[in-house]
Formats: structure tokens, sequence, C-alpha cells
């Protein structure tokens, strides 16, 4: 039996996405673990589903997998994806959906120009700022590029530490981060986000996950990052947030509503193709 599928790429994520409103399979871990091989497979970060919702004020259902196969959260860059590949084919044939997920029904907007809105919770701010460690700061003299002695702590699936810097080709942030999992109690996963403000809407960043490494991709922390700066007056209501590479970017904006924001980001359809289950 043939599938059809299409590749796509959204927000630094790459997926396999799988329509099975027109077409019906059951989908195996082992099918997963082989596709994603990115030398003998397709290759991807992760496989959205597209299955008939279970509920009728429902437009469609979307289940997300790992490169193992096993089942996972959604993540607004698999939204993006998922949404514009369903507009694009017409398989709902209006720009407003709302998506059964694991965890979760939430309304997306598909835009004209292809990017897709999502809601997305906002992070909780910690009370206390964590300092950076005083022996980094002597072990660095006199560096021009920084420009605070601490982070801003959030949380939000997991902890983001959010430190403003002048200018980001200067940060040393594996030497940074290592000196964190050395020497202070953040536990692994922590995300440490260099932020530089570039003007009142604009934002570029670095980010590094601790016990893990660079972050290319959509992650969390870019909401907790948006929360943090606006709530430090360093932007206004709604700000870009580009990485490094210029290859991932988002925009970001504070609903009306104090317990979401919004999420804006877009989403490539790379090639169609088909697998054999």
């Amino acid at each position: 039996m043939l599938l059809r599928f299409t590749k796509m790429h959204g927000v630094g994520n790459d997926l396999m996405v799988l329509d099975l409103i027109s077409q019906h399979a059951y989908i195996q871990p082992q099918h997963v673990r082989a596709w994603s091989d990115r030398r003998t497979g397709v290759g991807f970060r992760r496989l959205a589903l597209i299955e008939v919702p279970q509920h009728p004020d429902v437009d469609f259902s979307c289940r997300m997998f790992d490169q193992d196969g096993a089942e996972v959260d959604w993540l607004a860059s698999d939204l993006c994806c998922v949404a514009r590949l369903v507009a694009d084919k017409r398989l709902i044939s209006k720009a407003q959906m709302r998506v059964e997920l694991r965890h979760a029904v939430i309304d997306v907007q598909v835009h004209t120009d292809g990017s897709v809105s999502v809601p997305l919770e906002r992070p909780d701010t910690l009370t206390d700022p964590i300092a950076l460690p005083r022996g980094f700061i002597e072990q660095q003299g006199q560096s021009s590029w920084l420009l605070a002695n601490g982070f801003s702590m959030l949380s939000s699936h997991g902890l983001h530490a959010v430190l403003q810097v002048s200018d980001l080709s200067q940060v040393p942030m594996a030497a940074l981060a290592d000196y964190l999992e050395r020497h202070t109690c953040l536990p692994r996963g922590t995300t440490v986000s260099a932020v530089q403000v570039q003007d009142s809407h604009n934002l570029s960043v670095l980010i590094w996950q601790l016990g893990v490494g660079a972050v290319d991709s959509f992650h969390p922390a870019l909401c907790a990052i948006a929360v943090s700066a606006m709530a430090q007056g360093w932007v206004n209501q709604q700000v870009h947030i580009a990485f490094t590479d210029g290859k991932t970017r988002a925009w970001l904006q504070c609903l009306d509503t104090e317990r979401y924001l919004q999420f804006t980001g877009s989403a490539t359809r790379i090639y169609e193709g088909q697998v054999r289950l």
C-alpha cells in the first residue's frame, strides 16, 4: 500500500505530514522510525497525522509523533505546517480552523501570505531573577556584550532564563551554558536565551538548552523571551523574534487577555511523495 505524504518546513522544524482524511492507514512506531531516517527514509523531526475529528464542532484532528514513533505534545511550528497544508489542499474551506489536539482544542488562523497564527499560553514570570555567576563575569572581564548581571526567569513547559545583551556576535553562549551547568543549580533542560534588542518591534536571539545544546527551531523559550521583553519595556506589545542565522523567525503579540500570546509563523511545502506501508 502506498501512502501520499507532504514534507514541510516551519519555524525551523521539518515535518512529514500524512493526510488520513482522504486516505486511510494504521501507522505503527516502526513505520515512523523508518520514515524519519534521513539517509534511507523521508527524514524529519516530527510526523503529523491529520485525521477526522471526534467532535462535531471541530474541523480536524491532529496527532504528533517524534522520530521514535512516540506520540508527543504539539508545538506551534507543527500547527503552522498542518494548518497551511489543510488550507492549501482545501481539506477545510475556511481560513479560521478549530483543531483537536492532544490535551487541547484551539482555533488557528491561516493568513493570505501563508503564515499561521496560533494562540499560546502566556509563560509565568518568576518573582526573583537569577544573578549571573560572579566567576563567569570575572572570566569575561570588561566584556562589552554584557548589559545585565542577571537573568529574568520564566516558566512554561520548563524553566527559561532570559539575558539582555548588546551584541549577540560576541556572546560566548557555549561557554556560558557550560559554566551554568557546572556551577549553578539550574536543572537540565533549562533554556538560556541571550537577547539583543534591535528596536521596539524586533529582537534577535541565541538560545541554548542546558544538557542538550543550541536551539535552532521553535521552542517555548520564544514565548518566554517575548513576555520578558514586553514586561521590561524593551519592545512594544507586538514583537518580531529572529534567530541569528535568519532562518527561523516569528511574530508574537500580546492579546487583550493576559492568558495568551498570539504566535504567527510561516510554513513551506517542500515536496509531495509516497511511502510504502
